[in-house]
């Protein structure tokens, strides 16, 4: 066995990379969230056994993975493969496995330069205007983890938040400023706008200030934090639109409706259906829990879903019961250079799990972290604009304008029964 440490040509990104049998301990790491999120962002694209092997990593944490050489050719030559330091290794002469141990440098922790656009020296300058919108905005912790800001929207402790960052099992606290620690219970989702009502027993809270007129576009904006800072700033970029079928669920396959279920007629080279392994002539029975009737079922049940989520397909393939999952992909991903160009942009962030598909948003350039989002959004005057939902990738964040807001917190509040 033989062993060797390369690093990518990209600074940031370290391989250790053992050759041969694996004989040699390796020392245990955990998977950081940075790295978590370039593995599920590449799920959808990879052949099904490599796709096995990343799934299993993301569920063990562990940012170790073995190859045999065929696999390891085959990962390292994906257009979707975006560590290039991997293509220093030639494995044509490897007869043992290859472990790959991937280490990317926390985003979180790197050191901001006073010369850099989120430097400290410009943020602390603009704290005034936040002044008011920190006030009305806390954090959510689960485990010691940072998980979501969240909006204070009513004095006896009702919170707006990122409804998909704050699913949690164990205990869900609400950090009000730096000392105040209260436990959280959430009252209603909107699943459309992802958006979570939330309730903590706190009386007289300042609540936020909407302000429904939007910036013009190149406008500074400002995202507060709990404890009066600007966490990050940037430029106004677009009006309020809708992003919905931006990137569209997409399985893949051409149905038509059969007495026993839907029949494929054609599977799309590359596609969710054909990476999951079906072909012409099997027939879909069930996707996930939902029976399939006919064309209809099969249209609308893909169309709940996004990009990158897993379903089960349970079909027949010449009267023998199946079972196999797929990876939806994207209706906008189309061959291996969009593949490749999707997966560039998100190095340099950490999209959100759920960041895009929203009914109405304005986009800014602030650097969110995920963690980032579900609190207020102010222009310079420190007028709360909206609410930051998510980071979709390295250029841009999108937010809810607070005209929207206002309308989904309705909703929540009657979904909650607390409306009057």
């Amino acid at each position: 066995m033989s062993s060797c440490t390369i690093r990518n040509r990209l600074p940031t990104l370290l391989l250790a990379v053992i050759l041969g049998a694996l004989c040699a301990p390796v020392s245990a790491q955990k998977m950081n969230r940075e790295m978590r999120s370039i593995f599920e962002s590449m799920l959808s694209e990879l052949p099904s056994d490599l796709r096995a092997k990343f799934s299993q990593a993301i569920e063990n944490e562990d940012p170790s993975i073995e190859f045999t050489p065929d696999e390891f050719r085959r990962f390292r030559n994906h257009p979707i493969n975006p560590f290039d330091g991997i293509n220093d290794i030639d494995p044509k002469d490897l007869d043992g496995s290859i472990k790959l141990t991937f280490e990317l440098p926390s985003l979180r922790n790197r050191p901001i330069g006073p010369y850099e656009r989120q430097g400290r020296s410009l943020r602390r300058r603009l704290r005034p205007a936040i002044s008011e919108a920190t006030l009305a905005t806390v954090k959510f912790v689960a485990d010691g983890e940072p998980l979501a800001l969240g909006t204070i929207v009513d004095p006896s402790g009702l919170i707006l938040t990122k409804a998909s960052e704050i699913e949690v099992e164990g205990l869900l606290e609400c950090h009000v400023g730096r000392m105040e620690i209260f436990p959280a219970d959430v009252l209603a989702i909107d699943d459309r706008n992802d958006l979570a009502l939330v309730k903590i027993n706190a009386i007289d809270l300042p609540v936020v200030k909407w302000y429904d007129r939007q910036p013009q576009p190149g406008s500074f904006v400002l995202t507060p934090n709990e404890i009066n800072q600007v966490a990050c700033y940037g430029t106004y970029g677009t009006v309020p639109r809708s992003v919905v079928g931006a990137n569209q669920a997409f399985l893949g396959v051409g149905p038509r409706t059969s007495d026993q279920g839907v029949t494929i007629d054609t599977v799309s080279r590359n596609s969710a259906a054909d990476r999951a392994g079906l072909l012409p002539g099997d027939i879909i029975t069930q996707l996930d829990e939902t029976n399939m009737q006919d064309v209809t079922d099969l249209v609308n049940t893909i169309r709940g879903r996004r990009p990158g989520e897993s379903i089960s397909i349970h079909f027949l393939r010449g009267g023998e019961p199946q079972l196999t999952q797929a990876i939806l992909a994207g209706r906008d991903i189309s061959g291996e250079r969009a593949a490749r160009y999707k997966m560039m942009s998100r190095l340099g962030a950490i999209p959100n799990r759920r960041a895009d598909e929203f009914p109405v948003v304005f986009q800014h350039d602030c650097p969110l972290l995920p963690e980032q989002c579900g609190g207020p959004v102010t222009d310079l005057e420190g007028n709360v604009i909206g609410i930051n939902i998510a980071r979709n990738n390295r250029s841009a964040s999108y937010a809810i304008p607070s005209s929207h807001v206002r309308n989904v917190l309705n909703s929540l509040r009657d979904q909650a029964d607390l409306n009057e």
